[in-house]
């Protein structure tokens, strides 16, 4: 649904105008979102024709949801409106990198794929997990934090400053390239895990990390998900080289990372502790095990819980019960060291899965936690509020009319349906 006041013809030449020639097409099918079609897709060469477009689309009153590699477009509410896809495609390079610096700067539309591939030249990496072909911008924009946060912190961890476009076409830089430069207001930080909602990342300055000396995965069988549960927990009290720790089906899975002597230490340690079946894997085999953590074609539902690390085992346990009462198929990953369940539905309607997000959204926040909808069929999205309540919603209110007042940077997809 697109802003009825707003002329096809008017808003197609203005942005004609702005942009260079092929940069501007119909809409083909590819860009759809919870069933919405945006009138044009905009392909800007740089971060001034993508800023030149946000000005034109603010002065014609024009909705633009910003467009990465699409990998996570299935997160947010309903749109309220869709007229302009801003694609970051073209915005692909490496600005600056220096190695021995240990910082990187890029355009927002590189993929994690091509950034990984170019740090690991040089022996490195980004700790921010995601799917490969996601881009650095829409993963920031996005903000969850992954598996590896247990040893290497949020996203937002990496951040040292950003070159962000405002609605109105402004285009600001925040932060500085060194590590040492984070006072001041930290604008960059803001707009990690604001969804595009209150500018569109262009250019990024990370920190990056020294590849571990040595990665490989155990899997240890226990007699249920809680059993292994409690293991990865009892394990992470005794310091060992672990980047991540998960429990799938009844597995508890070990990311063994750091020097050759702390994998071993700690590898040593987990068989002792350990009764029952165990498989080592090396680290290219651990990846795709990873991997395919992510693979749930099969299900209607997903959705990520964040509780307290304590709270997970329980959090579990609730939402598995609450699938049973409800006769719904579940699939589950969780990370008891950091607090993350991942959980995916399958065999319901719409009645028995509104139930359950909002029976299991309740056990999440009761547990200090909170619970978002980051899958689900259109029809169920315009239930309830896939982000739950926030105490915090008058605030963004206010953040998002300073940002964009005429709210044209994916209208309603965010908390409260902003």
């Amino acid at each position: 649904m697109s802003t009825s006041a707003l002329s096809a013809t008017d808003l197609e030449d203005a942005l004609q105008a702005v942009l260079k020639q092929g940069s501007l097409v119909a809409e083909d099918g590819s860009h759809v979102v919870d069933g919405l079609e945006p009138r044009f897709i905009a392909t800007p060469y740089s971060a001034a024709e993508l800023a030149a477009v946000l000005a034109c689309a603010n002065e014609h009153g024009a909705a633009i949801i910003p467009w990465g590699a699409g990998s996570n477009m299935m997160l947010g509410n309903v749109p309220e409106r869709y007229d302009v896809a801003l694609s970051t495609a073209r915005l692909d390079r490496v600005i600056e990198y220096e190695p021995a610096d240990l910082v990187v700067t890029v355009e927002a539309g590189l993929t994690l794929a091509k950034l990984q591939a170019l740090l690991n030249k040089h022996g490195q990496f980004l700790p921010i997990e995601g799917p490969l072909d996601a881009t650095i911008g829409g993963l920031l924009a996005v903000g969850h934090g992954g598996p590896s946060q247990q040893a290497y912190g949020r996203p937002r961890d990496w951040l040292l400053g950003c070159r962000i476009a405002l609605a109105d076409g402004t285009i600001v830089h925040t932060g500085g390239r060194v590590v040492k430069n984070v006072a001041g207001y930290d604008l960059s930080r803001m707009m990690v895990g604001s969804l595009g909602t209150l500018g569109v990342i262009v250019e990024v300055t990370l920190k990056v990390a020294s590849l571990p000396a040595r990665e490989e995965l155990l899997l240890n069988t226990h007699a249920d998900k809680i059993e292994a549960c409690d293991a990865i927990r009892a394990g992470a009290l005794r310091g060992l080289a672990l980047r991540a720790a998960c429990v799938l089906e009844n597995k508890a899975a070990y990311w063994l990372s750091g020097p050759a002597s702390a994998v071993e230490r700690t590898r040593r340690e987990l068989y002792e502790a350990h009764d029952g079946e165990t498989e080592r894997m090396d680290a290219e085999a651990g990846v795709q095990f990873g991997g395919a953590l992510a693979v749930h074609d099969a299900s209607d539902l997903e959705f990520r819980a964040t509780v307290p690390p304590s709270k997970t085992a329980p959090t579990l346990q609730e939402f598995e019960a609450c699938s049973r009462v409800l006769s719904l198929g579940i699939e589950s990953a969780c990370y008891p060291t950091v607090g993350i369940v991942l959980a995916w539905l399958s065999h319901g309607d719409v009645n028995a899965y509104a139930s359950f997000i909002e029976q299991t959204r309740r056990a999440a926040v009761d547990a200090g936690g909170s619970l978002v909808v980051t899958r689900a069929p259109t029809d169920l999205k315009a239930r309830l509020d896939v982000w739950g309540e926030t105490s915090a919603l008058s605030l963004m209110r206010s953040l998002k009319q300073e940002f964009d007042p005429k709210s044209i940077l994916n209208p309603g997809r965010y908390v409260g349906s902003i």
